[in-house]
């Protein structure tokens, strides 16, 4: 995995992938971006990230982040009121698409390009 210096540019930043079947560790996600830590996954055409933390609450880290993310990048499940209202304010929305259960899950993508 590379480094994560700085997200210039709006629309178009893709965060660093950890491998398919990565085991997800509590307090040991890799940095997503500046003050962003996660997971990241390249799942065919997309990229799926179903976690991200802030580093310090405020900041307005994660608010950056999720500006910078290109259209290709999608968040699922989401269960954070908080991320809700952030994505929501910046023109995301939720599809639900199935699951491997007989499903649904709610995916959040970019309503706008």
């Amino acid at each position: 995995m590379h480094s994560v210096k700085s997200v210039v540019a709006a629309n178009d930043y893709e965060p660093p992938c950890s491998p398919a079947r990565t085991l997800m560790i509590r307090g040991r996600e890799p940095l997503l971006a500046p003050g962003v830590r996660g997971y990241a996954f390249r799942v065919r055409d997309r990229i799926e990230i179903p976690i991200i933390i802030a580093e310090h609450e405020g900041s307005g880290d994660v608010g950056r982040f999720l500006d910078s993310l290109s259209p290709r990048c999608v968040i699922p499940c989401v269960i954070s009121y908080r991320l809700i209202y952030m994505l929501a304010r910046r023109g995301w929305a939720p599809n639900f698409e199935p699951d491997e259960d007989g499903g649904e899950i709610d995916v959040w993508v970019r309503t706008w390009r």
